[in-house]
């Protein structure tokens, strides 16, 4: 069974994917008082988890976009450093995160993983 999502034309799934990277941008750059308490497993909670789910779409969408598994790790894990280093110069209540970098690079990797062709 194919996912819907192949089906469509690649320009579509093209726009998905530069979508999906304007809505990580804008996620990245919100405040940090913009998102619930949660103060479950500080550094390996939801949080992560989030981080890795939203990389993994990131980078189904570039490998649906036609990108190959190599540009699609390389671009999505750096987006993620680049990311981090926004939060760190430009927002004055967030900070740059080793391990949200682990989490999107884990993302990234089960994408590649999952959607490898059999």
């Amino acid at each position: 069974m194919k996912l819907w999502l192949v089906n469509l034309p690649k320009q579509y799934r093209t726009a998905a994917h530069i979508l999906w990277a304007v809505v990580v941008f804008g996620l990245h750059a919100l405040p940090t008082k913009s998102f619930p308490k949660i103060t479950f497993w500080e550094n390996l909670g939801p949080d992560k988890i989030v981080h890795a789910f939203i990389f993994f779409i990131g980078s189904s969408l570039a490998l649906f976009s036609g990108w190959g598994r190599m540009r699609s790790a390389i671009v999505w894990i750096c987006v993620g450093v680049l990311l981090e280093y926004y939060q760190f110069f430009f927002t004055s209540d967030r900070f740059f995160d080793w391990f949200d970098v682990l989490a999107d690079a884990i993302g990234v990797s089960l994408s590649i993983w999952f959607l490898r062709k059999q």
